[in-house]
């Protein structure tokens, strides 16, 4: 496969992608997830906002949770069905809960702006359900390096 994306394959309906944690990764598992949704969702704007999410989900994750030049990766899962798209993103980066991220506080002018903190409120008004995870080890004791966030779009 193409640099950035590892591996690509629909089983059981399912879209399964194991990307790089480099930033070429966002486009290259882009394609792939809007060609699977595409057949099996009919909305236009389901479509974009699966996009946007995708991207923003995958984006943070490499910018964010991996040390630098390391072998980490990302690996997303897709259903989707006219009434519905879930989308799934692990990485086994740092820990971190998107959901108990402060609010970004609105600047009083352009000027005073700041790039990021927006991406994650964007996520949660796009999606019909957004749920983070830090999956327990088998024992019950502790949690597997896991970063889970399931989301839930209406189609």
């Amino acid at each position: 496969m193409a640099g950035g994306l590892r591996h690509a394959e629909v089983a059981d309906g399912e879209l399964r992608l194991v990307l790089d944690n480099t930033i070429e990764a966002v486009e290259r598992g882009r394609i792939p997830l809007l060609d699977y949704a595409q057949g099996r969702c009919g909305s236009l704007k389901a479509l974009n906002r699966l996009e946007v999410i995708f991207e923003e989900l995958v984006s943070n994750a490499i910018r964010h949770g991996f040390r630098p030049n390391s072998a980490q990766s990302v690996q997303v899962r897709a259903r989707a069905t006219p009434e519905r798209i879930d989308l799934t993103v692990e990485d086994d980066g740092e820990p971190f809960n998107l959901l108990e991220q402060p609010a970004p506080v609105s600047p009083g002018s352009v000027e005073e702006a700041v790039l990021g903190g927006l991406g994650i409120p964007l996520v949660v008004r796009l999606s019909a359900s957004v749920r983070y995870e830090r999956p327990p080890l088998s024992g019950g004791e502790g949690f597997r390096p896991i970063n889970r966030v399931i989301v839930t779009l209406a189609a």
